[in-house]
């Protein structure tokens, strides 16, 4: 979508393309919690993935005219003050969700993290776009957009409830780590959305999130490896868990754009039931050890399909003054 594509088409068209992309999340987090077990390092597993990100994004921007052209947009208006410095940092919140893909996947399941990522991703959804941080400005929290919220959370419950026991070992403060994560990420959302807007295309915004994520997790991985005894880093065998990098960059290029045109709340909510859409397709078709998809998992996924329905059913105006 463009800035010329008609507004209503990009309504229809938004909330399909967010669960699009939040689906390529949930098959990321399996990926990379598999890297982070093979490789026996979390940190190492998600600086690697995310150099993956860099490599492919960095080409892009380096040989695509777009690409180019948006650096020097985003450098013009860095330095006229259009556009605050701070906004670059939005890859550090995703250094925290790859980290706790890596960290806790293997651990919580792929259904409990994105149960702690959902609950969290959904409110934070409703404060940036109240607060008015992302592109498309201050969008008012209407009665519609917090019942539509309240039952994304509530079928996230109900879809993950026949695991909650299963996770609620010693592993249950591991689930605090994704719920950070999911509560930043409207956040990443919302700014990169506003370098987006400032380039004028979301290859931008993917280069910038990369680079700040691989820095933050460049560090984290040497004052690991540096007080921990981690083993030797060693080349994990399948090539397919390096994938985890690339369907990062395209996630958070579609994003920069959705949350342009639909609103941030709307791409967070589409991200969620895309996630648990497809972690249901995951553990349908290539289960993992010991999982079982119960009915209860399948009727919460299909909830929040009504929640993302509600949330997103048009009101009076898309946006508001405060």
């Amino acid at each position: 979508m463009s800035d010329s594509t008609p507004s209503s088409v990009a309504s229809a068209l938004g909330p399909v393309l967010a669960v699009l992309a939040g689906s390529a999340l949930a098959v990321q987090s399996r990926i990379n919690g598999a890297l982070g077990t093979q490789l026996g390092d979390p940190v190492a597993a998600a600086f690697a993935a995310v150099v993956v990100g860099v490599t492919a994004v960095t080409a892009v921007s380096v040989l695509s005219a777009a690409g180019r052209q948006g650096l020097r947009k985003l450098v013009r208006q860095l330095r006229e003050g259009h556009l605050s410095w701070w906004f670059l940092l939005a890859g550090l919140i995703g250094a925290v969700f790859v980290f706790a893909q890596t960290l806790t996947a293997d651990t919580l399941g792929v259904s409990v993290l994105l149960l702690a990522v959902v609950v969290g991703q959904s409110l934070g959804g409703l404060a940036v776009d109240r607060w008015g941080i992302g592109p498309a400005g201050i969008r008012r929290v209407t009665g519609l957009r917090v019942l539509g919220t309240a039952l994304v959370v509530a079928a996230v419950l109900l879809a993950v409830s026949p695991r909650l026991g299963q996770a609620a070992g010693g592993v249950t403060a591991l689930v605090l780590l994704p719920l950070l994560a999911g509560t930043l990420m409207p956040l990443q959302t919302a700014m990169n959305g506003r370098i987006g807007a400032a380039a004028g295309t979301p290859v931008t915004p993917a280069l910038t999130n990369f680079l700040a994520a691989a820095a933050g997790l460049g560090v984290a991985t040497a004052v690991h490896r540096a007080v921990a005894d981690p083993p030797p880093w060693t080349w994990p065998g399948p090539s397919w868990l390096w994938v985890g990098g690339l369907l990062g960059a395209v996630v958070v290029g579609a994003s920069a754009v959705l949350a342009r045109s639909i609103g941030v709340l709307q791409t967070s909510l589409g991200l969620v039931t895309g996630m648990l859409l497809g972690g249901l397709a995951i553990d349908l078709l290539l289960p993992a050890p010991g999982a079982v998809v119960a009915p209860l998992t399948v009727a919460g996924t299909l909830l929040t399909l009504v929640g993302l329905a509600v949330a997103a059913w048009p009101g009076k105006s898309g946006t508001d003054e405060p």
